[in-house]
């Protein structure tokens, strides 16, 4: 046979055959992916004493491909009259597979009956109602009719379909521990998918009605529409005592170190006495006795009980309290794991305000003023300034008022210049003993502020000859001598060029270390002053005689002499001396440093002539105290003329403040404005500020020049009080260490772990804030934030958000709301605006709520015994909710009447379709064997023999 031959003959074999297998995929795969059949295009026929109909008619139109099948050729050698049998019985397969692809269906108005049995098998469940809804499903299987669908389901957080291997053989229902939820809503819905297609469903719930999660009544409407009655058991409890705490609750929100009331309820179904212990902190692990209220003993009664507790926090942050309940007669409760209770809270320090004023006496004007607006003051005298970062953390802003620079140590300096950093609120305020007048130059408080004291002297000013003598004796070495040249080169820069300077060195013996000189020298005058070394005795009669010697002829209206020394010395020729300084006018000043110093003589000196004294102990103290006593004698002259002020850079705060239309200040201290610093407020006279500020790290310094005292804000406080009070008050707020944020109600609905969270947004103006960017964050107590979800605008003010627990505890609800001009301007609102108090993104609001879940609900959800619930449905709620399920359906309670109802037939009639292309596929099988017979048993002999090309 050729090439050619064998492979016309293979194609002859092959193509009917992949034919054939093509057509029974596709038969095999429309057979098991059946659609619900749309009627209105079916066709019906009789047949045996009944109509069939045929739901898909178009596959009658494959009759017309068997005779095509005729025309293909064949190599069998079987005879003619086989072959035509075996064509009738292909035809026949054929004939069937097309009648199966019609699918036939039969019509009646009868449907199979369906029974599901829900059974509840959680906790609340006891073991003699476990055991009673075992009877009734056995007895209502028995019940049944023999051709009823019976289905049996469990639940508890989840339903779980369960075998019956027969009627008579039901398996246990609860075979393992109990599952302390239950979820009645989820096993109906479960359920209702097991229900077949066309058959009659009823339901059985078997429950005590109690569910801890979702809302079984939302599936009632569909039950209903889906004509499935649920009929309901309801297995009684027998009478067992209980007590649990039902609600531990707290304000979400606290002020530190003000006490506050906690409030519970506990439920009980017997009399007995409790006894309650309350623990608080801030993490699980370090939960301490109550200070204020620990223990409480209480006769409980059946009913609610509510408790209060008294409580305070001393510290910031997340707090958590702890209640536990103790029985006397422990028989007296039936399940303990309910006794406990959390509940956290968020302690936040109430913004404070520390004014420290150097003169208290004329400082209540101020502290009453912010007082009326509000705001919690505390007021210090200056000695009273806090010495530590920590301290002063617990103001959100300090206001330092005309205190000289001698209360206030390096250390406090820099612990303010910390606290600054970050975030705190520093102001200074203008008087006689503050900025470069207090000793402030070149400290850390210059650096601190927007503005510098560093000003040059007009030509109206006094000249002035200032002679340091200072002490280089063997005491003085080290430390000592190093800060007293660095005092001295300090107050060396606080003279104006015209000024004169002299420095004079003594131990034992008098020297002239700079002779009398313009201060404008002041690289020459350094290097002088830094050879200064400690050495020798200590001699202060011929250092001061020196010194007059040097100032006396000098050509200055001021003449003064500072004198620091730390020991004892003679007195010798001490009057004669200073009677030579008088004649020729000059002051002089003493500095004692060390507690050997000899205070008797410093004083006797600063007495004879006119002078200031200042004593300390640390030798960091000498540059601030030679600045302090430099400002004193060659401090700028304080404007104490009338200027009113002028706005150079428009400010938030200023909103609602006509200050141009403020009457007149009556004086300020000269400052200059720094680089980069804002000058909002300015004299109109000299153009010097008055008030300006900066952002230093993540907080602000200010500087205000003029004072808050009736010296030269007398117009204000007299004059414009309101303007006065609502202009401090606007710019402390505008500065605070905290910023002010409106407080919006959080209020919170739980069922079990799902939280429904509401937020309504009222203003402080009493309008709804509208078109918030709007953020939940969800902190549990002792761990992180496990969630934060969106809340969104449901309504005008109104945001919204729902989300599940994780687990049991405590959890701390806060939400932030953003002020957003551009969500506000696509919405139409102008901004700023009343509807819109910003023109930036800003955290404009913020709300607090707290949920307890510190057991299951399934522990909390506790009936009166059965037959108490039966007398008095209303006392039950689980009862009540079973009775809703088979009113809102159409079912009964499985009393006699419940279950002669539970297995009557329908009522209602609907044409129901009853597939019958299984039953015409089993002649298929019966002509297929034929089939195969007929191709291998030959019957009716050979045919003529065959010939191949």
């Amino acid at each position: 046979m050729g090439v050619l031959a064998r492979f016309r003959f293979t194609l002859k074999w092959l193509w009917p055959r992949a034919l054939a297998f093509v057509l029974i995929e596709g038969l095999l795969a429309y057979l098991f992916h059946l659609e619900k059949p749309h009627l209105g295009m079916e066709v019906t026929v009789p047949f045996l004493l009944e109509d069939w109909t045929f739901l898909k008619p178009q596959a009658f139109f494959l009759i017309f491909l068997p005779p095509v099948l005729l025309l293909l050729p064949t190599l069998s050698d079987l005879s003619w009259p086989q072959k035509s049998l075996m064509f009738l019985t292909r035809f026949g397969l054929f004939f069937i597979v097309m009648i199966a692809l019609a699918r036939p269906a039969t019509l009646s108005e009868k449907r199979k009956l369906s029974v599901l049995y829900l059974v509840d098998i959680s906790s609340s469940m006891g073991q003699e109602q476990i055991r009673e809804a075992e009877l009734t499903v056995h007895r209502l299987f028995q019940e049944a009719p023999k051709d009823a669908h019976l289905q049996l389901i469990t639940f508890d957080r989840r339903p779980e379909l369960r075998p019956t291997l027969s009627r008579s053989m039901i398996p246990p229902l609860r075979p393992g521990p109990p599952v302390e939820e239950s979820q009645v809503g989820s096993a109906l819905r479960y359920a209702m998918s097991l229900v077949p297609p066309g058959n009659d469903a009823r339901m059985v719930l078997v429950s005590d009605g109690l569910e801890t999660a979702g809302n079984a009544l939302e599936l009632a409407a569909e039950l209903r529409r889906a004509q499935i009655p649920l009929f309901h058991h309801f297995p009684l409890a027998p009478a067992r005592p209980e007590v649990f705490i039902a609600e531990f609750s707290m304000p979400p929100k606290v002020i530190i170190r003000e006490p506050f009331e906690l409030t519970t309820v506990v439920i009980s179904n017997v009399s007995v006495k409790a006894n309650f212990q309350l623990y608080q902190g801030s993490s699980p692990e370090e939960m301490l006795r109550n200070d204020l209220e620990f223990g409480k003993s209480v006769e409980l009664v059946p009913g609610e009980n509510v408790l209060k507790f008294k409580a305070q926090v001393n510290d910031q942050g997340i707090q958590a309290f702890r209640l536990d309940m103790d029985l006397a007669d422990k028989t007296q409760d039936s399940i303990t794991k309910n006794n406990q209770s959390w509940a956290v809270l968020m302690a936040k320090d109430k913004p404070r305000i520390l004014y420290v004023e150097g003169d208290a006496a004329r400082g209540r004007f101020f502290y009453q003023a912010l007082r009326a607006a509000n705001l919690e003051v505390e007021m210090r005298p200056a000695a009273g300034f806090p010495g530590s970062v920590m301290q002063m953390k617990h103001y959100t802003c300090i206001i330092q008022s005309d205190v000289p620079a001698t209360y206030l140590s390096t250390g406090k300096m820099m612990a303010l210049h910390e606290y600054v950093q970050g975030g705190g609120c520093y102001i200074m305020v203008g008087g006689e003993n503050s900025f470069g007048n207090g000793g402030y130059y070149q400290t850390p408080i210059e650096r601190l502020l927007p503005v510098r004291f560093d000003l040059e002297k007009n030509k109206r000013q006094p000249t002035v000859a200032m002679v340091m003598v200072i002490d280089r004796s063997g005491s003085m070495s080290g430390m000592k001598i190093r800060l007293a040249r660095e005092a001295a080169i300090a107050t060396v820069g606080l003279l104006g060029a015209r000024d004169l300077v002299g420095v004079v060195a003594f131990d034992h013996r008098a020297q002239v270390a700079v002779e009398l000189t313009p201060a404008a020298n002041r690289s020459r005058i350094e290097q002088l002053i830094s050879r200064i070394e400690s050495d020798g005795g200590t001699e202060i009669v011929p250092a001061l005689e020196l010194g007059n010697e040097m100032l006396c002829d000098a050509r200055a209206k001021v003449k003064h002499m500072i004198l620091l020394s730390d020991g004892q010395a003679g007195r010798d020729r001490l009057e004669e001396v200073l009677q030579a300084a008088a004649s020729c006018g000059i002051t002089i000043s003493v500095v004692g440093i060390g507690s050997d110093v000899d205070r008797g003589m410093l004083e006797l000196i600063k007495e004879r002539s006119q002078g200031r004294s200042y004593y300390t102990v640390d030798p960091n103290d000498l540059p601030r105290i030679f600045t302090k006593e430099a400002s004193q004698v060659a401090r700028p002259p304080l404007v104490d003329e009338p200027i009113s002020v002028k706005i150079m850079k428009p400010a938030t705060f200023l909103r609602g403040i006509d200050i141009e239309k403020a009457p007149y200040l009556l004086g300020y201290v000269p400052t200059k404005i720094k680089p980069q610093a804002d000058l909002i407020l300015a004299s109109d006279l000299f153009g010097d500020p008055i008030l300006a500020r900066w952002n230093v790290g993540l907080g602000k310094a200010i500087a205000f020049t003029s004072d808050i005292k009736p010296r030269w804000s007398r117009p204000w406080i007299e004059g414009w009080a309101q303007g006065f009070q609502k202009f401090w008050a606007a710019l402390i707020r505008d500065s605070m260490r905290i910023q002010r944020t409106e407080e919006y109600t959080m209020s919170t609905s739980t069922l079990d772990r799902s939280v429904h969270v509401t937020v309504d947004a009222v203003g402080d103006n009493a309008g709804w804030r509208n078109q918030l960017e709007s953020f939940l964050e969800v902190q549990p107590f002792g761990g992180r934030t496990v969630q934060k979800p969106v809340l969104r605008q449901t309504a005008p003010g109104r945001y919204e958000t729902k989300f599940n627990l994780p687990d049991h505890g405590a959890f701390l609800l806060s939400s932030k709301h953003y002020c957003n001009p551009q969500l506000a301007a696509a919405a139409g609102i102008t901004c700023p605006g009343p509807d819109c108090p910003c023109d930036n993104r800003m955290l404009l609001g913020e709300s607090y709520a707290s949920v307890s879940f510190a057991y299951p609900r399934e522990l909390k959800l506790v009936q009166p015994p059965g037959e108490m619930c039966v007398k008095n449905p209303h006392t039950c709620r689980g009862l009540m909710l079973l009775q809703q399920l088979s009113e809102q359906t159409g079912g009964l309670s499985l009393s006699e009447e419940g279950r002669n109802k539970l297995y009557a037939p329908g009522t209602r009639v609907e044409p129901v379709y009853t597939e019958r292309w299984p039953v015409v596929l089993w002649p298929f099988f019966i002509l297929f064997i034929l089939d195969l017979l007929l191709r291998r048993v030959r019957i009716f002999g050979f045919a003529r023999e065959l010939k191949v090309d």
